[in-house]
């Protein structure tokens, strides 16, 4: 086994943390700011080509369900709203940095995102966001630490590997004994860097540890992610073969009960077709 570091360490001295896209920035502010009008929106997608042709591909997925043809970001923006359409540019932006990963990572985020959704519609609700489409993004980002791993440590990564397949043991739990790291920490510091809410940065730090996640807020959107990857998982749809599993605290703490797993499940199984759509739509 090599050296291992802490996540300062391995944040100054290994990993070059991805900024994000200048537009996709831009975006952000000018949809956190409540006066910017929509046109403005449009425009700062709009001047962005290759970010705007990814941008309509998800809009006219089934997943958002329209029933027409969306051919201009000025017209998604009219009929989707700012926030929406912030989240899908950022989506955009996320799936571009992942296309170039394995297949089964890239097919379990898009799954994990849709399995978020699709918990946030049908599950007892109480989640701190705003939108189905928001919760979207949390399953998306849950695991993109191990795209930094395999790209900076790529002996380390294939040891973990090895080792999520002889022994046994989840993927977090290898990591931190090969690394010292594990991947919600280092997909944590992506988030800051990028600037994301800080619910969003402590939802990813926590979905295998909510332990550490300082409020209960934080701790319920990690516990609803830790059962979107399990359930991603348990339908075949996993990232790298590791176990997954959901620990009876985070149980309690993402507020679902028996009762609720049936109608989630359904409502999962009714959007695994629009798993694919979205994959097929960010190449």
């Amino acid at each position: 086994m090599g050296k291992t570091y802490d996540i300062d360490r391995i944040v100054d001295e290994v990993v070059s943390l991805p900024s994000l896209p200048g537009t996709v920035a831009l975006i952000m502010r000018l949809v956190d700011d409540p006066n910017t009008p929509l046109s403005l929106v449009a425009k700062a997608i709009s001047a962005d080509p290759p970010l705007a042709i990814k941008t309509l591909r998800l809009v006219n997925t089934a997943y958002y369900g329209l029933r027409q043809k969306v051919t201009t970001i000025e017209h998604a923006v009219v009929l989707l709203g700012t926030k929406v359409i912030k989240n899908l540019a950022f989506t955009a932006t996320v799936l571009d940095i992942m296309k170039d990963e394995m297949d089964s990572f890239f097919l379990h985020s898009v799954a994990c995102g849709v399995a978020m959704r699709t918990i946030a519609m049908t599950g007892p609700g109480g989640l701190a966001i705003e939108s189905p489409e928001e919760a979207f993004v949390y399953g998306l980002l849950h695991d993109i630490g191990k795209v930094l791993f395999k790209k900076y440590l790529p002996a380390e990564a294939e040891e973990v590997r090895r080792l999520v397949l002889s022994e046994g043991v989840a993927t977090y739990e290898a990591e931190q004994r090969i690394i010292g790291v594990d991947h919600s920490e280092m997909g944590a510091s992506i988030g800051l860097k990028w600037k994301l809410p800080e619910i969003l940065v402590s939802a990813i730090r926590g979905h295998h540890d909510i332990s550490r996640c300082p409020t209960p807020d934080e701790a319920r959107l990690a516990a609803a992610t830790a059962v979107a990857d399990f359930i991603c998982t348990q339908c075949g749809l996993e990232s790298d073969g590791g176990p997954v599993r959901v620990s009876q605290d985070a149980w309690d703490a993402s507020g679902l009960s028996n009762s609720h797993i049936p109608r989630i499940m359904d409502a999962f199984f009714a959007e695994l077709p629009t798993i694919n759509e979205l994959v097929s739509a960010s190449e």
